[in-house]
């Protein structure tokens, strides 16, 4: 899966931050640490003449999600 890179200062500055009525930014870490911003084409729309349109033009790299948390036993 393809995402925008963040760093932590950028990670920090919009986590959770409303941009839309019930729409807010979610960022996640991959299994590497780097952390990730993932945008549908409705919510790229919503952003594209607002503050954050920065966020389209930041790089993109490959996820790789962490491991599953092991189920319990039982």
């Amino acid at each position: 899966m393809i995402g925008y890179t963040l760093t932590i200062e950028q990670k920090e500055a919009i986590q959770g931050i409303e941009y839309a009525p019930f729409q807010s930014f979610n960022c996640v870490q991959d299994i590497n640490g780097t952390w990730f911003l993932f945008l549908s084409e409705q919510d790229k729309a919503e952003i594209a003449n607002t503050e954050w349109a920065y966020l389209l033009d930041l790089p993109t790299a490959e996820y790789t999600p962490p491991p599953a948390p092991p189920l319990p036993n039982g």
